[in-house]
């Protein structure tokens, strides 16, 4: 078999032989991986979504345990007033959730499978109340322990937690102009964070401690 000598053959032949060899298939360039922006909820009881990173504004919404969100874009982590960590989402709501207290194991995980966020869900229809409110509410009588959420102070109602803390265990929380009942031997105690506030223990509805600023006596 002779082999093909390409200097013998006329330049015009050589052009139409070298068009009808079949051209290289470009890769397409593969685009870039997705960021990673869903999150999964680990909190048990679920978070509120705050209109900014701070416990004491309007809730425009929440997120039940499990459920997933996803972080904005630019999200970046935000102590907010209460000392605890907060970060921007903007599905199933735009606004900021909780992640917890720095250096604790935070209320998120990364969501399983996919990097790609999970789709939006419909948003919480605003509450009047912090977190979720204590599902049931005890009658508590006038006395000298009884007191009412103020709702002009505290329009969006109190929170109950474990300890005389902003960042510690959320334990139910109580609606404006709701009441609680202080313990029997009450006393004031100021917040260990520095923060211009008081607390008390209180045994209803639930047992824990409440921000004194935002309470009057029943009437």
């Amino acid at each position: 078999m002779k082999l093909l000598n390409l200097w013998t053959i006329p330049i015009a032949l050589l052009s139409v032989m070298m068009s009808s060899v079949p051209k290289a298939i470009a890769t397409p360039l593969t685009q870039a991986e997705p960021l990673d922006l869903c999150r999964r909820v680990t909190e048990r009881r679920g978070l509120a979504v705050h209109r900014t990173p701070d416990p004491s504004q309007t809730q425009i919404g929440g997120v039940d345990p499990n459920a997933t969100v996803t972080l904005a874009p630019d999200a970046e982590p935000i102590v907010g007033s209460d000392g605890r960590i907060w970060i921007k989402i903007t599905a199933p709501v735009e606004g900021f959730i909780s992640n917890g207290p720095p250096n604790s194991g935070g209320n998120l995980a990364y969501c399983s499978g996919s990097a790609r966020p999970s789709p939006p869900t419909p948003a919480t229809p605003p509450t009047s109340t912090t977190q979720s409110p204590v599902t049931e509410t005890p009658e508590i009588p006038n006395g000298q322990f009884c007191r009412q959420v103020n709702g002009l102070v505290t329009p969006q109602g109190l929170a109950i937690r474990s300890a005389v803390s902003g960042p510690s265990q959320y334990l139910g929380g109580v609606p404006a102009n709701g009441r609680v009942q202080l313990i029997e031997d009450y006393e004031y105690i100021p917040d260990p964070g520095g923060i211009q506030r008081s607390w008390v223990e209180i045994e209803a509805p639930i047992k824990g401690f409440v921000s004194v600023n935002s309470l009057i006596r029943c009437f």
